[in-house]
């Protein structure tokens, strides 16, 4: 078994190589292919995700034994507890899941190595459209914009706009959308797509350089912009545009593939369907109606902020707290979650299904209290999706563990971030914990992805990112290198792009499953200003992304590293790496 582990170790490919095909002419099979089924299974049993990743990549015999029927459930309930009622909720056909395990498999595992096909840092800026490319796709008439000259209240200089108010605003699917004038210009919204290159504008139509009250989200399908009863929606992949009234005044709106939910100042629901009408949606059972606002920021009980920088609803008159989630892969269903503060501290989530409610799920404080010392409680629910297969943070809060605690993992005393999570498809609750050498403090940003935790260590002067496992792991297994891997950026050749370049590292001080080093931001950094130094990154705000990319946004820039290869350079850059693989 180790000579076969140490083979599937040369085996494993770039996270951008294709799996093997089998030859039309290619009869013969390997020693491992003509095992029995038994033993294939036996053999499974003692190998990693990795192994299997690398198997599935190298061989089609073993990717046609490995992903039947018989098999690919097994690994998905030993590595991936969630991920079999997905693939089997989401597949077109029984043929389709094996294969959606196998490209779910391969993107988890490229991501949590850390090893990033390629990076690309870049500035919030309209005055420079090296990389990305202005759109003419949406007609101005429906909020498209053709030419910053024509937006009015953008200032213009001899090398284009000007703009001093740049802000991030949202991340989804290799989209990034951000605001070239928070505050003068509220109205105005830029999407830059990494896969495509393209850049799309968008502008509110009729806004009547009105500044205040924009309502925003974004799906992989829509991004969404609404103030006071009207909502415009503008579809990412048609370019088209749709419009939509409500009732009364919504305080907020989110979404899911083509799908979005209003929720008005009252607490009342709408769905609505892009391009189709708007449906109420009853409550009734849930919680109680009354005004909605937004949660409170800062537990001044406790003394801490909150840990999401979305921060979620409320509702005045009870103080409960509000969220709600769209299901990306069935018709009509809907998550209503609420959660009664101290001293309650409930949580609750009804599932709707066709307008009734179809089952409720619970969580009270007892799941958590010897987790967090008191007086910490929960001050936001707005959930993150924390996998690709219906995983969702729904909550967190930073503390300290108690004396005692259940989990002699954990240190008395020391600092924790608690993340209660929930899976829409198996309906279970997940109670996640990390700990950290330096603590997660106010200026640190943090994402959980595939029950790992990406977080800047905001006291090491190299502005590092670091993956940490939490204290008690049930799923997602990843053999931990040692060293452990330290990965910086250096010039690819090819375009903007940077490409991946390992340092070498003797320590294990981390205790991380690798490192990423941003100090590429701000140029090189001398061993003197480590040691004596300050900070080089003082204002990381936030730490995004999904199984392909991991964007890290500093105040008006950010680094986005691609685990796919997803970002393409320009086709100057690959017709000349054409022709040097012709002339090899």
């Amino acid at each position: 078994m180790a000579i076969m582990k140490s083979l599937l170790t040369q085996l494993r490919r770039p996270a951008n190589a294709r799996p093997a095909t089998a030859r039309v002419d290619d009869a013969r099979l390997d020693i491992v292919s003509r095992l029995p089924f038994e033993l294939h299974i036996f053999i499974l049993s003692l190998l990693g995700p990795n192994d299997v990743d690398a198997g599935l990549s190298a061989c089609c015999h073993w990717r046609t034994i490995w992903l039947s029927d018989e098999i690919w459930p097994k690994l998905a309930r030993r590595w991936f507890p969630n991920l079999e009622d997905y693939i089997r909720k989401a597949a077109v056909s029984d043929a389709d899941m094996g294969e959606m395990f196998r490209r779910t498999l391969h993107k988890v595992q490229r991501r949590m190595s850390g090893r990033f096909a390629s990076a690309l840092h870049h500035e919030l800026t309209l005055e420079s459209e090296r990389f990305f490319t202005l759109s003419k796709s949406v007609p101005v008439q429906e909020g498209g914009v053709h030419s910053y000259e024509d937006v009015d209240g953008l200032e213009i200089g001899p090398a284009g706009p000007i703009t001093r108010s740049r802000r991030f605003m949202m991340y989804d699917n290799g989209r990034i959308a951000w605001w070239p004038e928070a505050y003068p210009l509220p109205c105005l919204a830029v999407v830059d797509d990494l896969r495509t290159r393209k850049r799309r504008a968008y502008l509110f139509p009729d806004h009547k350089d009105e500044k205040r009250g924009y309502k925003t989200a974004m799906s992989n399908k829509l991004l969404l912009i609404g103030r006071g009863k009207t909502l415009h929606a503008w579809h990412l992949d048609s370019d088209q545009h749709a419009s939509v009234e409500a009732p009364e005044e919504f305080v907020r709106c989110t979404a899911e593939g083509e799908t979005v939910i209003l929720v008005t100042k009252n607490a009342c629901l709408f769905a609505w369907k892009f391009g189709q009408e708007l449906e109420y949606i009853d409550t009734t059972g849930c919680y109680d109606k009354g005004p909605v606002g937004i949660a409170q920021p800062y537990d001044f009980l406790s003394g801490q902020y909150i840990t999401s920088y979305n921060v979620g609803s409320r509702l005045w008159g009870t103080g409960i707290l509000l969220d709600f989630i769209i299901s990306p892969i069935e018709d009509n269903v809907f998550f209503v979650i609420t959660y009664t503060p101290a001293p309650v501290r409930e949580l609750r989530i009804d599932e709707i299904r066709n307008g009734q409610i179809a089952e409720t799920y619970g969580l009270d404080q007892s799941e958590w209290s010897d987790l967090m010392e008191d007086p910490v409680d929960f001050t936001n629910l707005r959930w993150e999706k924390v996998d690709s297969y219906g995983g969702y943070c729904l909550m967190q809060a930073v503390s300290q563990t108690p004396d005692i605690t259940r989990d002699p993992a954990c240190p008395p005393r020391s600092s924790i971030l608690v993340s209660v999570c929930f899976n829409i498809y198996t309906k279970s609750f997940t109670l996640s914990h990390y700990h950290h050498r330096d603590g997660f403090k106010n200026q640190s940003v943090s994402q959980i992805r595939n029950n790992r935790i990406t977080a800047s260590d905001t006291d090491d002067p190299r502005g590092l990112l670091l993956t940490l496992r939490p204290c008690r792991s049930t799923s997602v297994p990843h053999d931990k290198p040692i060293p452990t891997p330290f990965y910086t950026m250096a010039p690819s050749g090819r375009d903007s792009l940077l490409r991946l370049q390992r340092v070498p590292s003797d320590s294990d001080e981390w205790d991380a499953d690798f490192v990423l080093d941003t100090s590429l931001l701000f140029g090189p950094i001398s061993i003197d200003g480590i040691t004596n130094g300050h900070l080089p990154i003082p204002g990381v705000k936030r730490l995004v992304g999904d199984d392909d990319f991991l964007v890290l946004v500093v105040h008006q820039s950010y680094i986005v590293w691609s685990f796919g290869n997803e970002i393409p350079g320009n086709a100057a850059d690959a017709g000349r790496s054409r022709w040097r693989k012709l002339i090899r």
